[in-house]
């Protein structure tokens, strides 16, 4: 039953338009890293280069997640659930990278951590 379903006019039509849309984002994709690969190139401030480089990336990631995921046939539950998670997940990999960042680091209780293993070593090598 779902063969002969499947050969209808409008199903053909419909997946046809599924197909050019996957098509015409692979270009779009295709396109958007030509763009970033030339933006390296540019005499610009490294900071600008980053930001402009992570807007592309952000823009990519959300047009693969959104149609070679599926998620744009989904129902939205099923989007919303996965954002969610994503969501999620930068909150955790930022705060993380927030904790840890260098500019935390006592340099005074490493410097005192650093004597004691320098005055431990030669006990160690016994």
């Amino acid at each position: 039953m779902s063969e002969v379903s499947a050969l209808l006019p409008e199903n053909i039509k419909s997946e046809n338009k599924k197909y050019h849309a996957f098509i015409n984002l692979g270009l779009f994709l295709a396109v958007l890293t030509g763009i970033e690969i030339v933006v390296i190139f540019f005499p610009w401030n490294p900071w600008l280069i980053f930001w402009v480089l992570a807007i592309l990336s952000i823009i990519k990631f959300v047009c693969v997640i959104t149609w070679f995921m599926h998620l744009v046939y989904d129902k939205l539950l099923l989007t919303l659930i996965f954002m969610t998670g994503m969501i999620l997940a930068t909150g955790t990999v930022t705060a993380l990278m927030l904790l840890f960042s260098f500019d935390d680091v006592d340099v005074e209780a490493v410097e005192i951590l650093e004597l004691g293993v320098l005055t431990l070593r030669p006990l160690l090598a016994l």
